[in-house]
């Protein structure tokens, strides 16, 4: 007969993970077994049914004394089945190092050698050409010139065959690489992932004991342009009050959980080592009898989470995923960092491949010379395996790799790390929206521009940019004269160093027809944001009307991109979501028609609804960048369509008309009505 318990507390919780595992008792046998005989074991289903534990119960349960390292040598035989050898846990880290130290010695001196003689044998045709001329005269020297100057290339030919062999073998000496590291750990390893992804904020699986937080605890829910902080455990009972009919129970520690609909909930979370919303597909609730660890925050705020739930941590300029209970003092997490949008790491991968092994290479050397502090930069070199110039740069402060310095130009500017909090957030989220539009990146990195009819706008442009980086006036920038179809200006900014910036933000580079235009995630954090970027691409983007020639209506009102045909699908989400924003500010959109261009390729136009109100909602709503002169057309063309209408329903009034047919026939709304005798003109008194 099963026991009865009052509360999970009379529970007596074992402090071995695999005693936790509940309701697998036959699992838990095969994992004791397995341990013992020190086999792998494939655990196979869905999310939440306790894989997680069961891997690390078998990490746990086998023999710690019999911990080791695994190493992998290269094949000279087959590079693609390296050696493995098992040793003793510490030693591989050791032996890598050695072997990195002696690697690339084997043809030394040999090289030495080769390139004194390759250096005798192009200079040896000249001395021959001098020496037999004075001999023999001109056509001797000539001669043995020639036969110098063939027997030097095929030397240097040589040379060449030479230094490829030697670098094959130098491959086959290939350092070794630790694949199991178990230097100063207790227990056998085991890497959890769960939990290592963007939306396991709140759980994209049903319950995952690895991510579990405490019911006070606060996150960022985001939605309608703007976000919020929110205690998880008021979220979580509004989520489970709207979806009651669909809670899943289990009896142990009164768990319960859901699946939420696409795009019900969002949290600001972690995407690709930066910050954006991330969807929660399900969200769970029980009761936790354990130990929490709470993490300090600012100093007045805290984060209290299970042991091994796994916490956003800043090493080395990356995010990584760390147990809460092997978190070290005064680390930098996520969550202090006031969530990063971009970071250092960020930058560097707007360089080509080149670069950023190199600044791998810079990491290691300054990782290896915290760990070994005696080392000079010889020894290092050695190490690494590097030349020994480079480390001797590296080691005198000077010649760090080009997008560190980048880097550090950003950093003193005050935008890298480039953080949720950071009070340049509208402006910079306004020149990237110009990006979008009339502006750009050039395709080789030479410049970031914005084009417009508007001298004004194209200074406004550029006065943001010295704004944000604290620039000197003109400082690397210039403004010249343009237009094929008319007189424009273009503002050009050289910096490399602010184009890296916006690179890394999500700028376009190069031809926008030909390219996918993602609108970056941040920059739905707040509607501030959201303003400022829409604003300056509808600037660029946006067709303004004027009053048809029949004097009844105004012609389009609408915003058109171009692109190839193949970005069809891109073009028409890009302007859906330019299309909900609009509807959150209580603008109406009606369609989305394409048509061809003269290049072969489409344009892509979103219709906006032409009624009085809604013009009028657009223009008290929604701001217009770096282009005053569309948002004064549209007013003169509303103000001159306004009192047409207002006339001509006077006129239907005088007929004999009811307002309501009048307005029917003038396809207006109340609101349009009301607007139209209020705030157009004069007031004029009506009689039927």
């Amino acid at each position: 007969m099963p026991e009865k318990f009052r509360s999970t507390k009379e529970l007596k919780v074992s402090s071995s993970i695999i005693e936790q595992v509940i309701g697998q008792e036959n699992a838990v046998n095969i994992i004791r077994k397995a341990a013992r005989q020190r086999r792998h074991v494939l655990l196979i289903g869905e999310p939440g049914t306790g894989k997680s534990l069961l891997g690390l119960g078998l990490a746990e349960l086998l023999p710690k004394e019999n911990l080791a390292d695994i190493v992998a040598f290269s094949n000279p035989n087959d590079e693609n089945q390296p050696m493995i050898r098992v040793m003793p846990a510490g030693d591989g880290r050791g032996m890598v190092a050695q072997a990195r130290a002696e690697s690339g010695g084997f043809f030394k001196n040999q090289n030495i050698i080769m390139f004194v003689l390759l250096i005798l044998a192009l200079i040896t045709p000249w001395w021959a050409f001098n020496h037999y001329s004075k001999i023999g005269g001109p056509l001797l020297g000539g001669l043995m010139f020639l036969a110098f100057f063939i027997g030097g290339i095929v030397f240097l030919a040589s040379f060449v065959l030479f230094l490829n062999f030697s670098r094959r073998m130098e491959g086959r000496g290939r350092a070794p690489k630790v694949i199991v590291d178990s230097f100063h750990k207790k227990q056998a390893p085991f890497l959890d992932a769960t939990g290592a992804h963007a939306g396991a904020l709140l759980g994209d699986v049903l319950h995952d004991p690895f991510q579990t937080f405490c019911p006070q605890q606060a996150v960022t829910k985001v939605g309608d342009g703007c976000s919020v902080n929110v205690e998880i455990n008021k979220e979580i009972d509004s989520l489970f009050k709207r979806n009651k009919d669909k809670i899943l129970k289990k009896e142990a520690n009164g768990y319960q959980a859901i699946h939420l609909d696409k795009n019900e909930f969002f949290v600001l979370g972690e995407t690709n080592g930066s910050v954006s919303p991330v969807e929660v597909l399900s969200s769970n609730q029980y009761v936790h009898d354990g130990p929490m660890i709470k993490l300090s925050i600012d100093g007045n705020r805290e984060l209290v989470v299970t042991p091994e739930h796994k916490i956003a941590v800043w090493r080395n300029g990356k995010i990584e995923y760390v147990e809460a209970q092997n978190i070290k003092e005064n680390e930098e997490i996520v969550a202090d960092a006031k969530d990063i949008i971009i970071d250092e790491q960020d930058i560097i991968n707007t360089y080509d491949k080149h670069q950023q092994e190199q600044c791998e290479l810079y990491y290691q050397y300054q990782q290896i010379k915290s760990l070994q502090p005696s080392w000079g930069y010889k020894r290092i070199a050695k190490a690494m395996g590097q030349k020994i110039g480079k480390t001797r740069w590296w080691h005198a402060g000077k010649h760090m790799p080009v997008p560190l310095q980048t880097a550090n130009w950003l950093k003193e500017r005050g935008v890298l790390p480039f953080k949720t909090d950071n009070p340049k957030l509208p402006l910079i989220a306004k020149v990237l929206g110009a990006t979008f539009g009339d502006g750009g990146i050039f395709e080789n990195l030479n410049g970031i521009f914005l084009s417009s009819s508007e001298k004004e706008a194209v200074k406004e442009f550029g006065s943001d940019l010295e704004g944000i980086f604290r620039l000197n006036k003109d400082e690397n920038s210039r403004i010249i004269e343009s237009g094929e179809y008319g007189h424009s200006w273009c503002y050009q900014n050289t910096n490399r160093n602010l184009i890296r910036f916006f690179l890394a933000l999500g700028a376009p580079k190069g031809n926008k027809t030909h390219l996918e235009l993602v609108i970056p995630g941040w920059v739905k954090l707040s509607k501030d944001m959201e303003d400022e970027f829409y604003g300056s691409f509808l600037g660029g983007e946006m067709g303004t009307p004027i009053i048809h020639k029949r004097g009844n209506y105004l012609t389009s009102l609408e915003v058109g991109i171009t692109g190839r045909p193949s970005l069809r699908d891109n073009r028409i989400q890009f302007l859906n979501e330019l299309a909900d924003y609009l509807k959150r500010n209580r603008v109406s959109t009606t369609s989305i028609y394409e048509g061809r261009t003269k290049s072969s390729g489409l344009v892509f136009r979103l219709q906006i609804e032409k009624k009085i109100d809604n013009v009028i909602l657009f223009l008290a709503n929604i701001k217009i960048g770096y282009c005053k002169y569309k948002r004064a057309r549209l007013y003169t063309a509303l103000g001159e369509w306004a009192m047409l209408k207002k006339n001509k329903y006077y006129e239907l009034l005088k007929k004999g008309y009811g307002a309501e047919r009048a307005m029917g026939i003038l396809n207006l709304t109340p609101n349009s009505l009301y607007l139209l005798l209020n705030h157009f003109g004069p007031k004029v008194e009506a009689t039927a």
